[in-house]
């Protein structure tokens, strides 16, 4: 699990430095880094909502359990769920609920 939590922290940190340096070049490229910004944004909400639907998957294990592992370690329930996990639907699903938060506040006035 502990991997996990490292490959999360690295992943959040590239991402987060990468928007940030679009963000900074926006008004330096009339706005052309906006939608390298974006795009950048969407993955990192998609990375954040799978690992968060997948720890609540985890947590309803365990609380399902008696707030016990049960006679499996963590590491092995962990495993378990995401070996479950079809991560292409999940991530493709997040994607589509984000773009279309996009499209609603792009076309609603300020």
């Amino acid at each position: 699990m502990g991997g996990l939590t490292v490959s999360e922290f690295l992943t959040t940190l590239g991402l987060s430095s990468l928007k940030t340096l679009l963000g900074i070049a926006t008004p330096l490229t009339g706005g052309g880094a906006m939608v390298g910004y974006v795009s950048v944004a969407v993955t990192q909400a998609s990375v954040a909502g799978f690992s968060t639907y997948a720890l609540g998957l985890v947590a309803k294990e365990y609380f399902a359990n008696g707030s016990s592992w049960g006679n499996q370690s963590p590491r092995i329930v962990v495993q378990r769920i995401l070996a479950t996990l079809d991560k292409d639907s999940i991530l493709a699903r997040i994607k589509e609920e984000l773009q279309e938060k996009l499209d609603r506040q792009r076309w609603q006035p300020s």
